[in-house]
């Protein structure tokens, strides 16, 4: 097919450079072998058969042989001007060549009919293989192969006939015109004049009468050629309905053994061995071409230094191309080498993919079946960006070699010697082009070959049931799941230490370690959660700590828990700590600020833990409140006053402010109350009345016992001062027993007639001497 094609083309050319010659008028006489009307040129739908026309058809091409012979005689063509002798020697030229495709494609026109005959019996006849079933999977892929090349030739023949009834338009739109030229060519020599322009008219009516012949067969050749594709056409159907009939029975029973897979899995790794073979070759072909580009680059070099830079000479455009040359070897052996080296990492991947294929086909499984399915799909998916670089490799290797043939037919005026180097070169850019055809054509068709397996499994899933198509479908569910599981949120660069030496890794992030940190990490404070509330009770209930302080020492061991639980986390899912500096330095500079006073409150806190010296129930004097400490969280403690309002102080105010702990060694504080009596009271029965008041109280200690101190002369009254001693606790009010002892006090006071001091002043008056008075102006 390649070949009919080509001569297809060639003669098409040919024939178009027939319409090149200017069209003539006049009349001469009819030329040998032909006729001055236009030839019958047969219908492509009603052509006769083969044997009819080769008889007419040698006929024609002798006479037409005859005709170029004559043409190329000194004396033997008169009817031919001097000027017309050579244009006519072209038409004779192109009669001969299209009598004798007429008469190949007659030949090829019987081989193709009788390729008809026998695919139309074949398909006919057939009613099932020879051997038994079960047939082999292999067998089903043979069968694939030849229809995708059937399909492949149904696919050229039909356009090849639309060319070519394209072409038989265009062909029959010139026989006309070119019949036109020929009445104009008799008219021209009927009205001739003179001997002169008679002999010039009839030269011109002979050449237009074997432009019409050109044309007229040209027309003819394209029927045949019409013919011929219609006639392959039919045979490449029939063909690929027999291979249809056969898939379909073979599919029906296939089988694909473990004989198979290995038979495939030899074939694959003998397939390797060409390919190191010619690596070796192409290693061999670099090296010697690495030297002779250093020897040109290097002889270049000092022909360059020796002559005139600005009118390089003849040697030095030699080394140039010899340069250049062995540039363009290089390349291409460098294409070769990947060539060689794609191809067989693709035939060891196939291996692996064969056995996914056998998973696919024998695998009752569905979870089994459709990782295979997706390695496939995902092969096919690798395939496509190669495929993509293979075609800009070969429109650039092509642009190359085209660029190279048209310097190689502008080159004029060089030295053989420069004109075999850039021939070289031409050579390696057209070796590439073949290289980079070949691994595109082998890429291809693995790719094919996969999709075709891939689209096999799904014919195969639209034919099972209810229940093995839900398998299938929790089985894709699945391996979705397992592609969102594993897919890579981010990479962080890490260092691991190998035989003393920190050798660079990367780390891949993906979704499945996140979560699973997550949920790791959320099982790990539920039951941090269920030790710490264990260890409170048992600090009560075996260690007698009271409850707030238990609770305390429960919240730091759970958070000390938790930051420990979150590095081993970390680590369990090899997650490193460097993951989280993707948060960038500025954004870590602003997340340091912000939490510069946590972490100072959190160290404080540790800080107070671990001193004891502020607990939960001490009563604190901070910051300007007074009250019992309740809580002392992570960050902060709470401080509830006596009036009941808890308050939350920041931990690192117990560090930096200064502090009164009443019940920091012992929970018992001295109390005082003030009182006042006249001047003249009994003083030792007043002392006697505030023991008795602080005696008779029930929350004041006897040891140590209260007392009484008479404190002052005052002003106004004789100034006592009652101490007395309370065993403080968050339920104790100071100020409530301070307000007893008042009210006890008062009362007594008033039993015993004891006066209670208030402000007096004395005044007095000089009455001896008279009151001075004045008279002062007003001011205005």
């Amino acid at each position: 097919m390649a070949t009919h094609s080509l001569r297809r083309a060639a003669g098409a050319l040919l024939a178009l450079l027939a319409l090149a010659a200017p069209a003539a008028s006049g009349q001469t006489p009819a030329l040998p072998g032909g006729n001055a009307q236009a030839e019958a040129s047969p219908s492509p739908a009603a052509m006769p058969p083969p044997a009819e026309l080769r008889p007419e058809i040698q006929r024609k091409l002798e006479d037409a042989i005859a005709l170029r012979d004559r043409l190329a005689g000194e004396d033997n063509a008169a009817e031919f001007t001097p000027e017309d002798k050579a244009l006519a020697r072209r038409q004779s030229d192109l009669l001969v060549y299209i009598y004798q495709v007429e008469l190949e494609t007659l030949s090829e026109q019987e081989a193709a009919s009788r390729a008809r005959d026998e695919a139309k019996a074949r398909e006919a006849a057939w009613s099932g293989f020879d051997q038994p079933p079960p047939y082999s999977v292999l067998l089903l892929d043979d069968l694939q192969d030849a229809l995708d090349a059937a399909r492949t030739k149904i696919a050229a023949f039909e356009s090849a006939q639309v060319q070519l009834q394209r072409d038989a338009v265009r062909f029959e739109a010139d026989a006309r015109q070119e019949k036109a030229a020929v009445r104009l060519a008799a008219e021209a020599v009927e009205q001739a004049r003179t001997p002169e322009d008679a002999a010039k008219a009839k030269s011109n009516q002979a050449l237009a009468q074997l432009r019409q012949r050109v044309t007229d067969n040209r027309l003819a050749w394209s029927g045949l050629e019409l013919t011929l594709a219609k006639t392959r056409l039919d045979a490449s159907k029939s063909e690929a309905t027999l291979l249809r009939r056969q898939i379909a029975k073979a599919r029906d029973d296939s089988t694909f053994t473990p004989q198979d897979l290995a038979a495939v899995q030899e074939r694959l790794r003998q397939s390797q061995q060409p390919l190191e073979r010619e690596q070796q070759g192409i290693l061999a072909d670099h090296e010697r071409w690495s030297k002779e580009r250093e020897a040109a680059a290097r002889a270049l070099q000092q022909a360059k230094a020796g002559a005139d830079a600005a009118t390089p000479g003849p040697e030095t455009d030699a080394l140039a191309a010899r340069l250049k040359a062995a540039d363009a070897w290089l390349q291409t052996l460098r294409f070769r080498s990947y060539a060689v080296n794609t191809r067989g990492a693709i035939g060891r991947y196939l291996s692996d993919l064969w056995n996914q294929r056998y998973i696919l086909v024998t695998s009752p499984a569905p979870e089994a079946r459709r990782p295979a399915f997706d390695l496939i799909g995902q092969s096919i998916e690798r395939l496509q960006p190669v495929l993509a670089y293979l075609a800009a490799e070969s429109d650039l290797a092509y642009a190359e070699e085209r660029g190279q043939a048209a310097r190689l037919d502008k080159l004029q005026g060089g030295t053989d010697q420069v004109r075999g180097y850039e021939q070289s070169a031409a050579e390696a850019y057209r070796a590439r082009q073949e290289a980079v055809q070949k691994l595109r054509l082998f890429v291809d068709r693995t790719e094919r070959t996969l999709r075709r397996w891939r689209d096999e499994h799904k014919v195969q899933l639209s034919a099972l049931g209810f229940e093995q198509r839900l398998g299938e479908f929790i089985a894709a569910a699945i391996g979705v799941a397992k592609s969102v599981w594993q897919f890579e949120l981010f990479a962080v660069d890490d260092s691991i230490e190998i035989e003393g030496k920190a050798v660079a890794i990367s780390r891949g992030v993906t979704f499945g370690k996140s979560v699973g940190a997550v949920l790791l990490f959320l099982l790990g404070y539920w039951l941090s959660g269920v030790f710490s509330r264990r260890f409170q009770h048992v600090l009560i209930t075996r260690g007698g700590m009271d409850a707030p302080q238990a609770n305390l020492f429960r919240r730091w061991l759970r958070a000390a828990v938790i930051l420990v639980l979150l590095l081993i986390v970390l680590d369990f899912m090899s997650i490193p700590l460097t993951a989280f500096a993707f948060l960038g330095g500025a954004l870590a500079i602003g997340v340091g600020f912000g939490t510069q006073t946590l972490l100072k409150n959190f160290i404080s806190g540790a800080l107070i833990l671990f001193e004891r010296k502020i607990k939960v129930g001490d009563i604190v004097e901070v910051d300007g409140i007074v009250g019992t400490v309740t809580d002392v969280d992570v960050r902060s403690s709470t401080v509830r006053g006596f009036d009941g309002v808890e308050t939350m102080l920041p931990n690192s105010t117990f560090l930096e402010n200064k502090v009164t702990n009443w019940t920091y060694t012992t929970p018992k504080l001295r109390r005082s109350v003030k009182v006042g009596v006249a001047y003249g009271s009994p003083s030792h029965r007043v002392s006697d009345i505030l023991l008795e008041c602080a005696g008779r109280h029930g929350l004041i200690l006897d040891d140590p016992a209260p007392f009484v101190w008479f404190e002052d002369f005052g002003e106004n009254s004789l100034v006592f001062g009652l101490y007395y001693w309370l065993e403080m606790h968050p339920s104790m009010s100071a100020y409530q027993i301070a307000s007893d002892l008042r009210f006890m006090i008062e009362k007594r006071f008033a039993e015993e007639g004891v006066t209670l001091a208030f402000p007096q002043r004395d005044v007095h008056l000089d009455s001896v001497r008279p009151l001075q008075i004045e008279m002062v102006p007003r001011r205005t």
